[in-house]
């Protein structure tokens, strides 16, 4: 079974919250607000994970709890690609700042930007 089947498999609880939160990321970003701290935060349900050389980008991803092992893994097998759905939210030190929120649908990302 392909990664991208075990994720579509996964039904993230919360989604509207991790939504919420992408939606205030990507603001905090673009006014210059956000603290950037390469490596991974633990948090309550979900991890805060920045990189600072994917796809030659600066990467932000929310990753709810239940799909961590998917995301970690797709990380090892595609080091240098988009691990979904993704927003351009400024630029650091020359390298783009994209915002994503690994498991949660697109549609309801973007929703949360509007």
């Amino acid at each position: 079974m392909s990664i991208w089947t075990k994720l579509s498999e996964v039904d993230v609880q919360e989604k509207e919250k991790f939504a919420s939160l992408f939606s205030e990321i990507v603001r905090s970003v673009q006014k210059g607000t956000f603290e950037y701290v390469v490596g991974e935060e633990e948090k309550e349900g979900f991890f805060i994970v920045q990189e600072d050389n994917r796809a030659e980008s600066h990467f932000i991803s929310i990753v709810p709890k239940e799909v961590y092992p998917l995301f970690k893994e797709m990380q090892e097998k595609a080091p240098n690609q988009f691990l979904g759905y993704s927003v351009l939210a400024g630029k650091k030190d020359g390298k783009d700042v994209r915002v994503t929120c690994f498991g949660v649908p697109c549609n309801l990302l973007g929703k949360a930007l509007i």
